[in-house]
């Protein structure tokens, strides 16, 4: 039995101050364990895509899920419930399994 997490994706706006009507968007990831605590600090990725590379390959989510959570429903912030085999495939995803 693996260790129960849930990755929370959000859409951010970075805005150049010189430039406001230029917004930029990129991905950015946690991981939460059982309680609700982080595995440290959010990671910043480029886009979606670039978060559902990422949990396709190193926390074995499937197609079928990261479709139904990330592209079927609506907002700026959305989870996708994870088993992780183990404390290295959460450094694998960036974070670190001892901060939560």
């Amino acid at each position: 039995m693996g260790i129960k997490a849930t990755a929370v994706v959000k859409k951010e706006t970075k805005v150049d101050p010189k430039k406001p009507n230029d917004k930029a968007y990129y991905a950015s990831l946690c991981v939460l364990n059982e309680d609700g605590k982080e595995y440290g600090l959010p990671r910043h990725l480029g886009e979606f895509r670039d978060v559902a590379v990422l949990l396709k390959h190193e926390a074995g989510v499937t197609h079928e899920q990261l479709h139904e959570r990330l592209l079927r429903t609506r907002g700026t912030k959305k989870s996708v419930p994870l088993t992780i085999e183990n404390d290295e495939a959460i450094k694998n995803l960036g974070f670190d399994p001892k901060a939560a």
